[in-house]
């Protein structure tokens, strides 16, 4: 109970610091003859002054008429027809009536009045002397209707006018109206001279003289001199009625202001807040699982509650009071409501404190919050600032067109603006936004064709809009995925062949080993036989030997884990001294090897040991690939910062189209498998290449191989 005393306390504190401050500086240091109260009926006297008794309406009715005017009078009274009707239909049910009671005289009668006020009708509609007649009367009965209404309102003007003292001049004139005595020390006082006169400047707030044509008469009035309350004790009652409330009210303000100094030095030395009060309540761990924005409402809404009641309190507490008219039930019901808002605001706002501590977590909720979020999501539509721009110029010109449509049902004129507006705007930026979607509809669904594998058509890219664009993107990764499928199909069917020929060149030696290696355990096996046997054993393990490094060599290379040592080597003596290494095997083939090199030496920086090995397996591919009896080029070139190294020869076996499986493991041109090659020799040679950073690329016409390797030659 403690906590809500304490908190109904704090905003009682605060209401009466907002009605001090609201309504004080209307108060504190000032008399009633200061405020807009009082203000107000003077100038509501000075109007009935005016009216009744310094310059009462005598003015006549003008009798001029413009041809306007009648015109005007003419198209008031409808045409002459609708007017001539109208006077049939007055005196069709007396007519009718008359003739049921068999009345003849009375028919006659009222025909007769029928004909003399169709023909005034007639008349008054054709002369325009018998318009201006009419137009003449009207104003007089106006005039006299508003004379009537002034003269009512005179017994109020002058219950308000006793109190009053005054003496004033015409100046056009130079009349004196003088009421009462002039004082020397009067309670209030208006003095008027020639420079700021006495007139008739923001028309009657309370006495109300509706004729235009007196009005501007009276509004030339000007008067000099004095107006006097001589005396407090001899004001009017209205006027004595609003010092005793403005002083009640003025003393009542103040014991507000004292109110609230003392209750505010209570309640933070003898009551102090704690805010585990109201954090330990059910309802804050409630509102502690609401988004950041419902918690932001929910105070901004009860903080504008809160001020709304604070404000009629004030209102009310000021208000001029009425006997009887239940004003102090009104203060204390405006009171229990301000006092309600303040409190649930009050609440909320400790709760928005203890939750978020800091201004750091504060903004991490807000920055994490639905609408922040929703936001960042909208400027996302300008990420592309075509499609940004034009969303914004439809979605305008939808609204604008729309809006137009509501106008027209107010203002048919608009239809002139609006049917060419929406036949050169409206229509065509629909049109625009319904092809739009239309196009983004398609590129939708080719997408989720594409998402489910399903190649489909090729999308059409209409000019050169983002989704034109969006569209080609989408064409490209179609034919990426079609190449990925195909990719994806050979790298499965070159896994099979690799398998089939790792199994083949391996069981074929292991083959051999196992059979001979059961010959020598016959024990009848003469040495010639054992020795013959033995050679051969050590041929076909030696071949295994050499099969399994190259796959371990070329599956290192690939993987990136093989290490290179680079130093600057001449190239065109290592090509010379691998030739020379491999000349034996050269001529058993029968090839004329000829090369094309620099006369000087040519430098790279490679790794000896694995560039011997490169050039060491195309010299071997050349030889046992190559046509016997055959020429083998070699050529050794420089160029701008790369040094190309080309090796050409016939082949022995058709290679077919696919040059580029020859790069595989175990792949050769041999289909058959009849040579001794592993088939890695490519493919260790290109891997070697790689880890120099260099290209290797291979070529065919017809029977010719070619093979090119590019290395990079910085100096």
């Amino acid at each position: 109970m403690k906590k809500w005393m304490w908190l109904a306390g704090i905003s009682l504190l605060l209401l009466c610091v907002w009605t001090v401050v609201e309504k004080g500086a209307g108060y504190f240091g000032k008399a009633y003859t200061d405020t807009e109260a009082f203000h107000y009926d003077f100038a509501r006297f000075t109007e009935g002054l005016l009216l009744f008794e310094l310059a009462p309406p005598n003015a006549t009715v003008d009798q001029s008429v413009a041809s306007w005017e009648i015109d005007q009078y003419r198209m008031d009274h409808n045409s002459l027809t609708d007017q001539i009707q109208a006077v049939r239909d007055q005196y069709a049910d007396a007519v009718s009536a008359a003739e049921k009671e068999g009345d003849s005289s009375l028919v006659e009668e009222l025909k007769a009045q029928r004909t003399e006020e169709i023909s005034a009708v007639r008349e008054e509609f054709s002369d325009d002397e018998a318009a201006k007649t009419a137009i003449i009367e009207q104003r007089e009965a106006d005039y006299e209707e508003a004379l009537g209404q002034l003269a009512a309102q005179k017994t109020q003007f002058e219950g308000q006018a006793s109190g009053y003292t005054y003496q004033l001049r015409d100046l056009d004139s130079g009349e004196v109206f003088t009421k009462g005595t002039i004082n020397d020390e009067p309670f209030f006082e208006q003095v008027y001279s020639a420079q700021e006169p006495l007139y008739f400047s923001n028309g009657y707030w309370s006495f109300d003289f509706p004729y235009d044509g007196a009005n501007r008469t009276l509004a030339d009035k000007r008067f000099s001199g004095v107006i006097q309350i001589p005396e407090k004790g001899v004001a009017g009652a209205s006027v004595i009625s609003g010092i005793n409330q403005f002083q009640l009210l003025k003393f009542f303000l103040y014991f507000l202001l004292a109110a609230a100094t003392a209750g505010a030095w209570w309640l933070f030395k003898k009551r102090p807040v704690r805010t585990a009060w109201y954090t330990e309540l059910t309802s804050y761990r409630k509102w502690q699982k609401l988004a950041v924005e419902w918690k932001l409402i929910g105070f901004i809404i009860s903080a504008m509650f809160a001020l709304a009641a604070a404000n009629h309190f004030a209102a009310v507490l000021t208000r001029p009071w009425e006997a009887g008219n239940g004003s102090l039930l009104e203060v204390f019901i405006a009171l229990a409501c301000a006092v309600l808002f303040l409190s649930l605001s009050m609440l909320q706002a400790i709760w928005l404190w203890q939750h978020f501590g800091n201004w750091s977590c504060f903004k991490e909720e807000i920055l994490q919050s639905f609408t922040v979020s929703q936001i960042y999501s909208a400027k996302d539509a300008f990420l592309n600032r075509t499609i940004g721009f034009q969303m914004a110029w439809v979605l305008a010109v939808v609204f604008l067109w729309g809006a137009g449509t509501a106008l027209m049902a107010f203002q048919p004129v608009l239809l002139i603006v609006w049917v060419p507006a929406t036949l050169l705007i409206g229509l065509p930026s629909l049109l625009f936004l319904m092809t739009r979607f239309g196009y983004l509809n398609r590129l939708l669904q080719g997408t989720e064709q594409l998402a489910a594998g399903r190649l489909g058509a090729e999308l059409k890219v209409k000019g050169k809009s983002p989704l034109a664009r969006h569209a080609a993107h989408l064409n490209m990764l179609r034919e990426g995925y079609k190449e990925s499928v195909s990719e994806q199909a050979k790298s499965e069917r070159l896994k099979t062949e690799l398998i089939t020929n790792v199994s083949h060149d391996l069981r074929t030696p292991l083959t051999s080993i196992i059979t001979y290696t059961d010959l020598l355990k016959n024990e009848d096996l003469g040495n010639e036989e054992r020795r013959k046997y033995i050679d051969i054993l050590d041929r076909k393990s030696e071949r295994l030997k050499v099969l399994i490094e190259d796959l371990f060599e070329v599956s290192k290379m690939a993987s990136g884990n093989a290490e290179i040592a680079k130093q600057q080597l001449d190239m065109k003596q290592l090509l010379m001294q691998a030739l020379a290494e491999h000349e034996e095997a050269v001529q058993e083939a029968g090839l004329d090897v000829r090369i094309t090199a620099p006369g000087h030496p040519v430098y790279a920086s490679v790794d000896g040991q694995k560039w011997w090995r490169l050039i060491d397996n195309l010299i071997l591919n050349a030889t046992k690939y190559s046509l016997p009896g055959s020429r083998v080029y070699i050529g050794l070139t420089e160029g701008a910062g790369e040094l190309a190294m080309t090796m050409k020869n016939v082949t022995r076996y058709e290679l077919g189209d696919n040059i580029e499986e020859l790069l595989e493991r175990f792949k050769r041109g041999d289909t058959s498998r009849q040579t001794e090659g592993s088939g890695l020799g490519l493919a260790i040679a290109q891997s070697i290449v790689d880890l120099h950073g260099g290209q290797m690329k291979l070529a065919v016409d017809g029977d010719l191989f070619k093979v090119t390797v590019l290395l990079p030659n910085q100096q």
